[in-house]
Formats: structure tokens, sequence, C-alpha cells
């Protein structure tokens, strides 16, 4: 057999083949049937994306809930921290305010009362000849608070602990020379000198002196001193202050 007899005879056999098995159908069956299994594979897929939507609103919400508690939490603390603040100042105000009544009550009616020390002395007559280191003694006395100052005497004596300022002066004529020492239980502290040039001379010196109770102060001279000349010349004083109490 040929080639080309082969070939007719294949063709033949195929074409038997097409007739008897024909190419299949899909049946309204199996659509429906399909139709179905997406409808279902659908259903379940909105089921899982409905199932995370609500997952994700739970957690929201817990999100949601959590914020507000914490901003709860911080409101309720600054709540506390702004009473706290007012409280505190309150108090400071309180505190200044008792403070400044007890330094008025203190320097008004009790401290400056108790510890109020002053004097000013000075010499009544015109003129004094003093022997050598003889205790000037200051006999008219304008200003004695506390009673420090002994006129009898010329001598302070310090009543409290403290900062003192002391002041005197000697006021001489031409040809009566004479010298002051301010002296502290007898320890020479300054002087100042006058008369020893011509007109009046009047000189002066101011110390500052921490005493302690029963310390005394005074002036002691040597040559002349002179006192008050008519109404307002005073030539010759001593004077003396309380600073600080401590």
């Amino acid at each position: 057999m040929n080639t080309m007899a082969y070939i007719v005879i294949l063709a033949a056999l195929s074409v038997q083949m097409l007739v008897a098995f024909p190419e299949p159908q899909c049946s309204n069956y199996d659509f429906q049937e399909k139709l179905l299994e997406k409808t279902v594979r659908m259903e379940l897929h909105i089921e899982l994306l409905e199932k995370e939507n609500k997952e994700l609103k739970n957690q929201q919400l817990l999100t949601q809930n959590n914020y507000n508690a914490d901003l709860a939490a911080l409101n309720a603390r600054l709540g506390e921290i702004e009473a706290q603040i007012l409280a505190n100042s309150l108090n400071t105000e309180k505190r200044i305010s008792d403070a400044a009544d007890t330094l008025t009550e203190r320097y008004t009616n009790g401290y400056c009362a108790t510890n109020k020390i002053i004097f000013r002395a000075k010499l009544s007559k015109q003129s004094l000849p003093l022997t050598t280191q003889q205790i000037v003694v200051f006999d008219t006395v304008q200003d004695n608070v506390g009673n420090a100052y002994n006129a009898d005497s010329g001598v302070f004596t310090s009543q409290l602990n403290g900062t003192y300022v002391f002041q005197f002066a000697i006021g001489n004529p031409t040809g009566k020379p004479g010298a002051m020492f301010l002296k502290k239980n007898s320890e020479g502290i300054d002087y100042a000198i006058a008369g020893h040039t011509s007109g009046w001379n009047i000189a002066g010196k101011t110390a500052f002196l921490y005493l302690e109770a029963g310390d005394t102060v005074y002036v002691v001279g040597e040559g002349h001193v002179a006192g008050t000349y008519g109404t307002d010349r005073h030539h010759s004083s001593f004077s003396g202050v309380l600073m600080h109490a401590c």
C-alpha cells in the first residue's frame, strides 16, 4: 500500500470517529451548579469580610474607650494639680500675710519698743578744764531712750548684744587746746582734737562697735573742752544708738 492510500484511509477513520463521538455540551444543571458554587463562595467571602469589619469596629471601639479612659484620667490629674497649685498659692499668701502681721506686731508693739536704745547728751558748761584721762560727763541729756546712758557718770552701759553707732565731738577756741578719746571698757577706740589753730575748732568722730550686754562706752579728755555758748551752740557732745540687736 502506497503512502497516498494510507492517508486516505486515516482520513476516513477520523470522520467516522467524529460522527460516533460528538463534542459534549454543558447542561442547564451544570450551569446552575457552577453558579451556585460561585454564589456560595461569594457569600463565604462576604461573611469573612463582615467578620473582619466587625473585628475592626470592636478594635476601634476598644481603642476609643481606652483613649477616653486615658483622657479622663489625664483631666482628673490636671484637676488635682490645679487644686494643689491653688492650695499652695493660698498657703503662700497666708504665710506671707502672717509674716507681715508678725513683723508689724514685732516692730510696732514688741521688738522696737523693747530694743530701742538711743541717747544724745551735751556739756552744759561753757568751759571745762580736764585732767588727763578724766571722764567727760555730758550732763545735759536730750534723749535717753532705754536709759542706757548715765548723766551722772557720763558712761553708757550696753543692755543688749548688738551693733551700736557712737558719735562724739569737741569744740575749742584758740589757745585752749584739748582732746577727747572714745573708749570701750577702757580700750581706746578713737580720738579728736580742737583748739590748736586760730579761731574756733570743732572736730568729731563716728565709731561702729559691737557690744555685749554690760559693756561700757565713754569719753575721756585732757586739756580743755568747750561746752554750750548761747542757746544752740553746742560745741561738744556725745551720742549713740543701737542699730541691730543680736
